[in-house]
Formats: C-alpha cells, sequence, structure tokens
C-alpha cells in the first residue's frame, strides 16, 4: 500500500511539475463556487435539496488553502500537493456525489456530477483519476448508507452514469496522452535543433583552433629541434597570427551559443532599461562584432546609413537580431559566393534597417510562417527560433519585423521602429560614461573563488592575479559558507553558480542569513549560462551581479570595482 501511494504521489507531482497555478486558479473558484451556489437555493428557483451546509464549508476552505499557496510559510510549501490531492478528493470526489445520493440525482447534482469528473481528468493524471474516482465515490455511499434510516441507490441513474463516467475518463486520458505526445516531439525537436545549432556553429570555430594549434606546435618542434633555437621576426609574427586566428574562434562560437539560448528564452523582454540609441550606431557595432568565418564572409556585407534615427529599446537586443539575420543570408554564401548583404539605415519615410541579401530567396509559401517557431526556410542545422525571438524583440519596443522576398533574387527585412519621443537624441557613442567614484585599486584584495572544478578556478585566480588580488578558493558551497564561518573575510566572493551540494544560489541564500559583516560580502555569480532566468535568480538571491564563462579580464574588472566601490564596501580591505 506504502509503494502504491508513493507511486500515485509521484506522478500526481510529475502532472503538475511546471504547472502550479492550475490547483491555485481551481482553489479560487472552488472558494467561490461552493458557497455562491448554495446561495442560489434561496433565490426560489432550485427544487427542495439536501441541506449540505457544513459540508461545503469544510470544501470552501479546503479551496481556500489551495488559493493560497503562496501565503503558506516555507516549511509547509512541501506539504502543499498532498494537501491538494485530499482537497480535489474530498471537493469533487466525495462531496458531489454524496449530494447527489442525497438528492435522489436531481438535476443539479447531475450537472456536478460531470463537472466534477471534468475536473477531476483535467487535475490529475489516469491512474489518479480511477483510484480518486473509485474511492471517492465507494466513500460517498458509504457515508450515505450510515446517514439515511432507509437509503435507496438511483439505480437507473448509475446504469447510464457508470459507463459514461469510464467514458470521459478514456477519452481524457486519451487526449492527455496526445497531447503529452505532441509535446515530447516538440521538445525532442527543439532539443535536436539547438543541439545541431550549437555543433554546427562550434564544430568550425574548434577545427580552427584545433588547426592553429597544431600549426603553434609544430613550429614550436621546428625551432625546438634546432641548435642555439631562436624564434625569427617572422616565427613570432605567424605565432601571434595563429594565436589572433583562435581567439576569433572562440568568439564565434561564444557568439554562437549565446545566439541560441537567447533564441530559446521564452521570457518576455525586459523594457525598464530602455535608452535613447542611434540606429547606424548600434548596426555598425553588429556588422564590426560579428564573428565573420574569414576576410571573404566580411567583404560580402556593406552597411548603408542614409538617414540615422533615434530609437527608444535595448542595444543588445538589437545586435543579437541583426547577428541573426546576418547569420541566416551567410549561410547560403557557399552556394552564392557572389551574393552581398546590404545594411540600409533610413529615417525616412518610417524610421527602419533594412538588410537585404542577393541569395536564394525564399518561396512564397514559407514567407508567411518564417516568424512562428521552429519555422526555416531550407536550413537543415538550428533551432528555427532565431526570428521569432526577433519579432518578440522588435514588438516589445513598439516596432516589427516583416519579410520580403523573390525566389532566386533577393530576402528583405525590415525592422521597422516606432518614432522616438520630440527631442530625443541618442548620447554620443565615444561619450564615457561618468564615473560615480574613482577607480578602485584592486591590488591586495583577497577574493574566495568558489567552483567545483578546478580548472575552471585556476582560470579565475589567473585571471585576478592579472589584477594584484590574492585568490582563496573553495570547492563547493559548504566548504565556502565553513570558511566564512571560521573567520575568512573575502573583500568578495566569485561563486559558481552549478556546484554539487550546495549550488551557488543555495549557498549565496546561506550566506545572507549569516550576521554581520559576513552577510554583506558581496557575491558574483559565474556560470556558463547566460539565460535571463539565470541571471534574476542570482540577484533575487542576494547576488551583486553575474558574470558568464569564459570571464573576461576587463569585465572582471569592472565588476569587482563596482561592488567593491559600494558605500557599504568601499573600506573593505
Amino acid at each position: 500500500m506504502k509503494r502504491l501511494v508513493t507511486d500515485l504521489m509521484r506522478r500526481y507531482r510529475a502532472h503538475h511539475a511546471g504547472n502550479g497555478g492550475l490547483l491555485q486558479g481551481i482553489g479560487i473558484v472552488g472558494t467561490v463556487a461552493f458557497p455562491g451556489i448554495y446561495l442560489l437555493r434561496f433565490t426560489g428557483r432550485l427544487p427542495p435539496l439536501w441541506d449540505d451546509l457544513h459540508w461545503r464549508l469544510v470544501a470552501t476552505v479546503l479551496c481556500f488553502g489551495l488559493a493560497t499557496r503562496k501565503y503558506w510559510p516555507q516549511k509547509l510549501q512541501p506539504y502543499y500537493l498532498g494537501y491538494s490531492w485530499f482537497a480535489v478528493f474530498y471537493s469533487l470526489a466525495f462531496l458531489l456525489p454524496l449530494t447527489l445520493l442525497q438528492n435522489n440525482a436531481s438535476t443539479p447534482s447531475v450537472a456536478n456530477m460531470v463537472v466534477s469528473v471534468v475536473l477531476i481528468i483535467l487535475l490529475t493524471d489516469w491512474r489518479n483519476t480511477i483510484i480518486m474516482l473509485v474511492a471517492g465515490y465507494m466513500s460517498s455511499i458509504a457515508v450515505y448508507w450510515l446517514m439515511m434510516p432507509d437509503p435507496v441507490l438511483p439505480s437507473s441513474f448509475l446504469l447510464w452514469w457508470v459507463p459514461l463516467s469510464a467514458v470521459l475518463v478514456a477519452s481524457g486520458s486519451i487526449s492527455k496522452y496526445v497531447e503529452k505526445r505532441a509535446e515530447l516531439v516538440r521538445m525532442r525537436r527543439l532539443y535536436s535543433g539547438m543541439a545541431g545549432s550549437v555543433a554546427h556553429e562550434m564544430r568550425t570555430p574548434l577545427s580552427q583552433v584545433q588547426h592553429a594549434l597544431d600549426t603553434i606546435e609544430a613550429s614550436l618542434r621546428r625551432n625546438t629541434s634546432r641548435n642555439g633555437a631562436v624564434l625569427t621576426r617572422e616565427d613570432l609574427a605567424q605565432l601571434l597570427n595563429l594565436t589572433a586566428q583562435g581567439k576569433r574562434s572562440v568568439g564565434r562560437g561564444l557568439q554562437a551559443i549565446t545566439l541560441t539560448l537567447q533564441q530559446l528564452s521564452e521570457r518576455a523582454v525586459d523594457t525598464s532599461h530602455y535608452t535613447r540609441l542611434s540606429a547606424a550606431a548600434c548596426v555598425q557595432k553588429a556588422v564590426d562584432e560579428y564573428a565573420y568565418e574569414g576576410a571573404q564572409q566580411r567583404s560580402r556585407v556593406r552597411l548603408d546609413v542614409l538617414d540615422d534615427f533615434v530609437f527608444i529599446g535595448d542595444e543588445t537586443a538589437v545586435v543579437l537580431i541583426v547577428f541573426n539575420l546576418l547569420k541566416n543570408a551567410l549561410y547560403y554564401l557557399p552556394l552564392h559566393p557572389e551574393a552581398t548583404i546590404t545594411i540600409t539605415v533610413d529615417a525616412g519615410p518610417e524610421h527602419r534597417i533594412v538588410v537585404r541579401d542577393t541569395g536564394p530567396g525564399i518561396p512564397p509559401e514559407v514567407v508567411g510562417g518564417l516568424f512562428e517557431e521552429f519555422q526555416s526556410a531550407g536550413k537543415v542545422e538550428g533551432t528555427g527560433l532565431g526570428l521569432a525571438f526577433s519579432r518578440r524583440a522588435m514588438r516589445a519596443c513598439g516596432g516589427d519585423i516583416a519579410c520580403r522576398s523573390e525566389l532566386g533574387q533577393f530576402t528583405e527585412f525590415t525592422l521597422r521602429f516606432p518614432p522616438a519621443p520630440a527631442g530625443a537624441e541618442a548620447a554620443p557613442a565615444a561619450a564615457p560614461e561618468p564615473a560615480a567614484r574613482p577607480a578602485l585599486d584592486l591590488a591586495g584584495r583577497t577574493v574566495l573563488v568558489v567552483d567545483d572544478s578546478a580548472f575552471n578556478r585556476t582560470i579565475v585566480k589567473a585571471r585576478l592575479g592579472e589584477l594584484g588580488v590574492h585568490a582563496i578558493e573553495a570547492q563547493h558551497g559548504g566548504e565556502a559558507l565553513r570558511m566564512i564561518d571560521e573567520g575568512a573575510r573575502p573583500a568578495a566572493i566569485l561563486m559558481d553558480m552549478q556546484m554539487p551540494g550546495l549550488s551557488g544560489v543555495e549557498a549565496t541564500r546561506a550566506l545572507r542569513s549569516r550576521p554581520a559583516p559576513a552577510n554583506a560580502i558581496p557575491v558574483l555569480g559565474l556560470s556558463a549560462n547566460d539565460l535571463p532566468s539565470w541571471r534574476e535568480g542570482a540577484l533575487e538571491v542576494g547576488m551583486n551581479g553575474y558574470l558568464t564563462k569564459p570571464v573576461q579580464p576587463d569585465l572582471l574588472r569592472e565588476e569587482l570595482e563596482r561592488v567593491l566601490n559600494a558605500p557599504e564596501h568601499a573600506a573593505a580591505p
């Protein structure tokens, strides 16, 4: 029996994973419906019914508990799903059948029974549905038999209700199964597309890095095999060129990962940090920073600024949109080596950025669905989410994106922006931001590096060493907290987000609950995951910032200066 209950709760928990709002919504409906329907009896429009006030009050209280989950104490939250199972069982599987029996299967009671079965099918998996209905019906019959001196079961009702219930349960289960299979196919397609996109984009840069390292190794071997080996100026120039090539390849791979992660995010674009931007400056940044495979690709891209304009938006989002459009256009360059990509910025008659390529074009029947998720035109790999992300980002700033194409001639994407408020001017790109405080000398400071990977700790410690920072290290969150409890007081902590035992999030939450001054130590999260939800999660638990791996030296210095320059940390050793 224990094993059966455990299995049922496991399946019930899985059914509601990521969909906790459904139970709360049903709780709100029940809190209103149970007393509300009872009060309808006083209108005189319903036939005389069994007075089930006390039973309904219990159901109302249970539903109120479902509806108010977010107000439950933290220590009671783990019991919510078990509580919800009992609340659904009592309110729908037990009480409504009991009411039907007491009312001799009156029309309102029969309607309530139909609603109860539909809701139970919605709220549980098929195993729990069957167990809950059978147990509820048997319990209601037993209570009815005990309450009534001369109980009479409505046999005519049961003759058609039992098979109807079976049909409803079977239909609901089949519907859920089909829906689940469709979702599984969708997720497999998403994962396959994501894996294929990352693998495709990473294979080339990694091969280039490997080639650069092989060439460097061969060059060093040739020199060390000579007596009195000395690197010539030409050798050094070649090594520097190969090193630069490797860095560009790594940059291209990281850019591909960033694009993929941004496309996968379904979160609404955050508009709270929108600023006045120059369209020409944004596009120039995208064109300059795009990780081209070589000079031949770069030579096919041209920027034409007819008339710059100012818009209110997010620079990163616009740059990522242009990245995605460039990536799509350059994909076909090997088959159309003479193709060109022209990006035009124009303020009239409307504010727009036009990305036009003279590649293969897109069939008319495909153009209409390009901005839907999982849609692409002729590409084998990819997530099919890039243009959907672009449309979300453009609509968030009040604009839109459209496509026009002629097969065999061209493809043209137009990004339309709403006019900026009168008098809005973009800040000059070269104008430095005024520093709130003077630059901070980090030399001699101590920073705690927390990461379960020894290799990652070594890299971060090397970056800190370049800044003159003394680094101490911990292999996981538990060890970091133990060091703090034993008296360690680093100026800041670099905390990996994913670690065995205590994760970075859990360790930071625990640190913030420590007494002062330990609870005020600045924490910067470290992760290879650049999804907005991860950044927001880090800040919600009290981290002071978030850095993505591999850590860039300049950004590391800027973030450390920022958190240590804060008034509460400015005097920290």
